[in-house]
């Protein structure tokens, strides 16, 4: 391994942090570019960042103090764990052990930065959390408190960074990775028709690059997981009403592309779809940052010949069994819908 484990990256020393002095106060849009940057025009709710001395900062954005009110109770804490060769920080500030609330912030320690700035958040023993409000394009600084960690605490995420960075993060205790609740099967026929003649996002994909690359059964992997990865952040979600949402996940291949659609597209809960990584959409967060990602399109599955392979209600992950009598109700819903086109379900 010839790159550092330990870079040395110089700080951006004109970048201004939020102190005892702007506690209670609407910040300076000038002295505060960098925040309302990420805050306002990226609407990215939670974050972290080098501040201008080079020490790591956490940051959550809600959407009014009064929220913050709501969605923060009891001692915040992190959490550090290991997710799809990624390091999670999960800010917890919600104890309920019915509806926790956590912010997962995602780390790829194989990107310098993202791996320097992972290790300063541990360098200190301590990391400062500043809780912000952005309202009618007007970033407010409620207050900013410490979280400490403890030496175990320091040497069990030291020891998760270095295993991710030397690609031996299956070699960590169980507890220091995400693993997911067992997926239950259920028939794809149990959806109801207005479920599946729902619109949709499709995140169009050059499956035969990725076939090329990695082989199919590699390549078939790559994506459930980067699937997989989407829905435990949707789980999580800062936002109850994307907590609480129901969604469908499809396929549809065409020719060396495979278009993998979600329904219903989430207009209403996220407004802008980017290849930011910190991208409220997690969907788009992480299909978009595949090599093989092409463009996103509106689309009705249906049209399209896709087929329904993943539900999510209630917090639940159902995998949807399928068959030639979900390809027949499938033609007969295109055809109810798209009399006169010829059906992608022959």
């Amino acid at each position: 391994m010839t790159e550092a484990y330990e870079p040395h990256i110089e700080p951006d020393a004109a970048l201004a942090s939020p102190g005892a002095e702007t506690a209670g106060e609407r910040l300076d849009p000038e002295r505060f570019r960098d925040l309302y940057r990420l805050a306002g025009e990226e609407g990215l709710p939670y974050f972290a960042r080098l501040n201008g001395k080079g020490d790591a900062e956490l940051y959550l954005v809600f959407e009014s103090v009064d929220a913050f009110s709501e969605q923060t109770r009891d001692a915040v804490s992190l959490e550090f764990k290991t997710y799809q060769n990624k390091l999670l920080v999960v800010i917890w500030t919600l104890s309920d052990p019915l509806q926790p609330l956590g912010f997962p912030l995602s780390f790829d320690i194989r990107r310098t930065e993202e791996r320097h700035l992972a290790q300063r958040i541990l360098r200190k023993g301590a990391v400062t959390l500043h809780y912000l409000a952005y309202e009618a394009r007007s970033l407010t600084h409620i207050y900013s408190e410490s979280i400490t960690f403890s030496s175990q605490e320091i040497e069990r995420a030291e020891a998760m960074i270095y295993a991710l960075f030397t690609g031996e993060a299956e070699a960590l205790p169980p507890e220091a990775q995400v693993r997911e609740e067992e997926t239950e099967t259920i028939h794809a026929l149990s959806l109801s028709d207005e479920v599946l003649q729902e619109e949709g996002v499709a995140f169009v994909l050059h499956y035969g690059r990725m076939l090329a690359q990695y082989g199919e059964e590699q390549a078939q992997h790559l994506l459930m997981s980067t699937v997989q990865q989407a829905v435990w952040v949707m789980r999580r979600h800062a936002r109850s009403e994307v907590r609480g949402s129901a969604f469908t996940v499809w396929a549809a291949e065409e020719g060396e592309y495979l278009s993998l659609v979600v329904t219903p597209p989430f207009t209403g809960l996220f407004e802008v779809v980017h290849t930011s990584e910190d991208e409220a959409n997690p969907f788009a967060r992480f299909l978009m940052i595949l090599p093989a990602f092409v463009r996103c399109e509106d689309v009705v599955p249906l049209r399209v010949g896709a087929y329904p392979l993943l539900r999510y209600e209630n917090g639940r992950l159902y995998q949807l069994e399928l068959d030639e009598q979900v390809q027949a109700r499938l033609a007969k819903l295109h055809q109810q819908a798209f009399s006169g086109e010829q059906s992608p379900y022959r």
